[in-house]
């Protein structure tokens, strides 16, 4: 696999996945289970995932770039939190057409460092990514305004989520991508093991019932297989805002998922939708040409 292939292909098939994990998710709370259950055992879940296909190897003694992977994994943890917390105060619409301003965070950052060049292509794709998910989502300007708890954490969500891509693309290969991963995702396993714990009850009766245990392993598997692909990405090809850029279309696959498969969504499939669905396709073309 050569680098363009891999820094988008890799990013392209974790957002396809988006929609089964996000159905996984859906079900799981309509039967009653808390999100930070859901969250704390994808994330247990993913670091089995990362575990059997990198096989990690600890003979190396710990350095200091092995600490700026245990960082990275609280980025990644504390991004999950923020995260949920902002789709437990409002609008998920909101949140998700938030979540497009971190395209923008790790372009800047990337091309503050040289990872990747500060092109118009670069910066002008990262754009219409962010606007892209933002039409996709159905966003409005009035909805933003009345769910701003939902937007700003969010916004904490996106700063958290990016510069843990960034880090990974930029610094991995101190260490090796394979050791940086596996790191990062134990780091945020024990932190959400120690949140799993004050939930004792709540992940005991989550796993007695199997119309609510089902689904959290199945958000867990898809979240595992999601992660691995996006994160093998950034380390091996180094090129996270284009990464990125590829990953933004799990909105777009989510949206037309839904149209395609169930005919039906909560608001109908319209102009905001096809024309956010274009945008993407052009910001892709922007950054690779």
């Amino acid at each position: 696999m050569d680098a363009w292939s891999g820094a988008i292909g890799l990013p392209l098939l974790g957002a396809a996945l988006h929609p089964l994990l996000g159905a996984m998710v859906q079900r799981a709370t309509r039967h009653g289970v808390k999100l930070s259950v859901v969250l704390g055992f994808a994330n247990l879940l993913t670091l089995a995932v990362f575990s059997i296909y990198l096989k990690p190897d600890f003979s190396e003694p710990f350095g200091i770039y092995d600490g700026f992977a245990v960082l990275n994994g609280f980025l990644f943890f504390f991004g999950q939190w923020f995260s949920v917390q902002s789709v437990r105060k409002g609008d998920l619409v909101v949140h998700s057409s938030t979540l497009g301003f971190k395209v923008l965070i790790v372009a800047v950052l990337s091309a503050s460092v040289g990872l990747e060049k500060a092109g118009a292509g670069l910066i002008g794709g990262a754009v219409l990514a962010a606007a892209a998910v933002y039409l996709v989502a159905g966003a409005t300007a009035e909805r933003l305004k009345a769910n701003r708890t939902t937007l700003w954490l969010t916004v904490v969500a996106c700063i958290f989520f990016a510069t843990n891509d960034f880090l990974t693309g930029w610094k991995s290969h101190e260490i090796g991508g394979d050791r940086w991963l596996i790191i990062m995702i134990m780091t945020a396993g024990t932190l959400s093991v120690g949140m799993l714990l004050p939930r004792w009850k709540d992940v005991r009766i989550t796993f007695t019932k199997k119309e609510m245990a089902f689904p959290v392993l199945g958000a867990g598997l898809a979240l595992g297989v999601q992660a691995l692909l996006v994160n093998l990405a950034f380390s091996w090809f180094r090129e996270p805002a284009l990464s990125n850029i590829a990953y933004s279309t799990r909105g777009v696959m989510a949206v037309f998922f839904v149209w395609v498969i169930a005919k039906k969504c909560k608001e109908p499939l319209g102009g905001r939708q096809l024309l956010g669905a274009v945008l993407m396709v052009v910001a892709l073309a922007l950054v690779l040409l």
